[in-house]
């Protein structure tokens, strides 16, 4: 396969995940935020469905990181996936740090 089939491939791969990522993120927040003016006001479920999508919102990058690591070492491309598996880590650590895990 040639490398702009590859690249190709990949560019493919990383917009769904973006593109639909980010459409079922904004959907738990619509759901939420609907919730709220609803009959749901006080039970709380509004709340945990507009964090969800929030949370999705903001791991989608560490997906995307993730997985162009997997594509790089389906690709055996083992040093790019290592710069990414690199940059995966530094994220998990900031994340980890920045939530204050002891």
């Amino acid at each position: 396969m040639t490398d702009d089939v590859r690249l190709r491939r990949m560019e493919v791969i990383l917009a769904g995940l973006l593109r639909y990522g980010a459409l079922v993120a904004c959907g738990w927040m619509i759901i939420g935020m609907s919730m709220e003016y609803g009959d749901f006001l006080n039970s709380g479920l509004a709340k945990r469905c507009t964090e969800i999508g929030i949370v999705l919102l903001i791991a989608l990058p560490m997906l995307r990181v993730a997985l162009t690591a997997a594509v790089f070492l389906f690709e055996r491309d083992y040093l790019f996936a290592a710069i990414s598996g690199t940059v995966l880590a530094i994220i998990v650590l900031g994340l980890l740090l920045g939530t204050g895990f002891h």
